[in-house]
């Protein structure tokens, strides 16, 4: 019994304490808090309304203002991190979604791979410190299981001085990198970077994801609002190294035509002069060019949904 006491007084009670502190100044000023400046828009952005959701292949690699132009719906880019998972992605957007809203789902490829689409280090970090720790019993086990060993991490960050120091946020992920739509544009001055391309796509397909995907567009139509999938802009070379799981992935999405898809993966492929930083962020006319064919599928498809009505 004393043992119990000690390891409670010296373990388990500090943890808990450190767990309910504040997130560190450091941490406030990373792009994950622009959940909360998303969660935002998506109360107050009247409608009609687009909203995109998927990760960072939106963050950065949309262009909200030509699709509010060009389309006449006001966009909400909800994209930050492929990393938080597209469970989360989808769960945190559920309760927002109101009738007439259309809903564009776009995940990156791993999402349908093992366990990426369950989230990790980032979920972590959000659920405790943007969300304030009111999304936690929401998370599913799988979930849980797989941000439970970064948790020591989390906890030692927030006793570590460095999180407190003078500092100067980070240009390109930062709360205050995105524009009024939910778009990061603090790049859109920045040149090409070398961009390694990713390796093949491991690990069995994860078809749980679709049957997710399933249960949100009956949320989604419940709402009387319209969902469509479609897919990221994606390094051309990082495509090839994984085309045959990508193709599966359209295969497996368009089988018995139950979602509307916009474009193919292929549609979507960019060379390495459109690339930012990384496989899946464009630069300034990388993003014009991705944004200029997700109107054109859009056309298309509000136009197939007015003349079937």
């Amino acid at each position: 019994m004393n043992t119990f006491f000690f390891l409670f007084l010296s373990v388990v009670l500090p943890a808990i304490i450190v767990f309910f502190l504040p997130p560190t100044p450091r941490a406030q000023s990373t792009l994950l808090f622009a959940g909360a400046d998303k969660d935002t828009l998506l109360k107050n952005t009247p409608s009609p309304r687009i909203i995109f959701v998927g990760g960072s292949n939106l963050s950065f690699g949309l262009n909200s203002r030509l699709i509010k132009d060009s389309l006449g719906l006001n966009p909400v880019n909800t994209g930050i991190h492929a990393s938080l998972g597209l469970l989360y992605m989808l769960d945190k957007t559920k309760k927002y979604i109101q009738e007439g809203d259309i809903v564009v789902v776009v995940p990156e490829y791993a999402q349908f791979y093992d366990n990426f689409a369950f989230g990790g280090e980032e979920l972590l970090r959000t659920v405790c410190d943007v969300d304030a720790r009111k999304e936690l019993l929401n998370l599913r086990i799988q979930q849980v299981g797989l941000i439970a060993p970064f948790f020591p991490k989390y906890l030692r960050s927030k006793l570590n001085p460095y999180e407190y120091r003078s500092f100067t946020p980070d240009k390109w992920y930062s709360r205050s990198s995105f524009n009024e739509f939910g778009d990061a544009d603090a790049h859109w001055d920045e040149p090409s970077q070398q961009v390694l391309p990713y390796k093949t796509l491991t690990g069995p397909f994860n078809g749980s994801v679709v049957e997710e995907l399933k249960g949100y567009q009956e949320l989604v139509t419940a709402r009387k609002a319209k969902m469509y999938l479609s897919f990221p802009c994606f390094q051309s070379a990082s495509f090839d190294n994984s085309a045959d799981q990508i193709r599966y992935i359209e295969q497996v999405l368009r089988k018995g035509e139950v979602f509307d898809i916009l474009g193919s993966p292929e549609r979507y492929k960019v060379p390495d002069t459109m690339l930012f930083n990384t496989p899946y962020h464009l630069i300034k006319k990388g993003i014009d060019h991705r944004t200029l064919l997700l109107i054109g599928d859009m056309r298309k498809a509000l136009s197939s949904s007015l003349h079937h009505y």
